[in-house]
């Protein structure tokens, strides 16, 4: 009996894709205005957005983009809170689901297949 595959592959993989390029660009031009405080922490976030558009370690970036847009929503205000919020949310959502068949976790690491035999 097959129960799924590690990294999903086909239209499901395409939008996992896609979900990675629109969190890394939400990721690298809104929080570029937030990081005018603290400007030593633009390369950090270029390599988050760039680990994100990858699939690189997806799982791990996807939470680290997570905190940052929701410290970045409570720091906006008006729209731009909501935005942020809502794109973490997003963010959350490829935590739990991973890079898919189109990223370099699913090249490092191989599609895993679970089968349990009667």
């Amino acid at each position: 009996m097959f129960l799924g595959a590690m990294f999903p592959g086909g239209l499901v993989g395409v939008a996992l894709l896609l979900g990675r390029l629109a969190a890394a660009a939400v990721l690298a031009l809104v929080m570029r205005g937030f990081v005018q405080d603290a400007p030593w922490a633009v390369f950090p976030i270029i390599v988050l957005a760039a680990s994100l558009a990858a699939g690189l370690l997806t799982r791990f970036a996807s939470a680290c983009c997570a905190v940052l847009l929701t410290v970045g929503a409570g720091r906006a205000d008006g729209a731009m809170a909501a935005v942020l919020a809502l794109n973490a949310l997003h963010v959350v959502g490829l935590v739990l689901t991973g890079g898919g068949a189109y990223s370099l976790d699913a090249r490092l690491f191989g599609r895993r297949v679970i089968r349990l035999d009667d």
